[in-house]
């Protein structure tokens, strides 16, 4: 393995600290530099209702994603080239950026179709995040989604993935509900719930990777990132 001087140094294009913290297990010593999109808008999945659908849309999201973050990377060296060049005395092994997003997958139990729940709104969103508990969460199973692009710009490599993990919660009580809703964590986070914290209790079952309901899939981004960095 090269020694960390030699990596190239990993930018992760996202502004959540949960997958900051995953992605600083995964970098160990090597350099981390946190680039956020600058855009933030993104196409949503109003209308998908089929996993094909979906997933297509998650990977052009984390595309985007990547292409923005490419882009910042682009002008921050042309304007340093432009203030000193390179040279044999200056170069450096690159970047290594990672995209991530992360998405909750339901099954609306009368049609069998699939729905994507994003963030709950920032206005309002105890009522919300109530209905998404009652109608899809408790005692029930769904799943989380999360779709990566990692990729080197100076070579073009690129891997892109999309990891699923189910999740099963339990039954509650109303008042138990109303606890949680009482905590104000669902803000700002897919599906209204983040499985790291309050949202815990509710865990009765879990199949495949829990970093991925985190928001990030240690496992599959490590690997792609030894493949990419060899």
């Amino acid at each position: 393995m090269k020694n960390p001087e030699q990596q190239p140094v990993i930018v992760l294009g996202s502004r959540s600290p949960r997958r900051l913290d995953l992605m600083s297990s995964i970098a160990g010593a090597r350099s981390l530099r946190v680039l956020p999109p600058v855009s933030e808008d993104e196409p949503g999945f109003d209308g998908l209702d089929t996993c094909e659908q979906i997933e297509t849309r998650l990977r052009e999201i984390v595309r985007l994603k990547y292409e923005d973050v490419c882009r910042q990377l682009d002008e921050t060296a042309a304007v340093t080239n432009a203030d000193n060049p390179p040279s044999a005395a200056n170069t450096s092994p690159g970047f290594v950026v990672v995209c991530a997003d992360t998405t909750v997958v339901v099954t609306e139990e009368t049609t069998g179709r699939r729905c994507v729940l994003g963030k709950p709104p920032d206005d309002n969103w105890t009522p919300v995040v109530r209905n998404w508990f009652q109608r899809y969460y408790l005692g029930r199973t769904h799943e989380v989604w999360t779709g990566v692009r990692i990729g080197r710009p100076s070579t073009n490599d690129v891997e892109e993935i999309v990891v699923r993990t189910s999740v099963r919660f339990s039954r509650c009580s109303e008042g138990m509900l109303e606890w949680y809703l009482s905590t104000n964590e669902s803000t700002g986070k897919a599906g209204g719930y983040g499985i790291q914290d309050n949202a815990a209790v509710f865990v009765e079952g879990l199949d495949g990777s829990l970093t991925n309901v985190i928001g990030l899939p240690v496992l599959e981004v490590a690997d792609a990132l030894n493949r990419l960095t060899a």
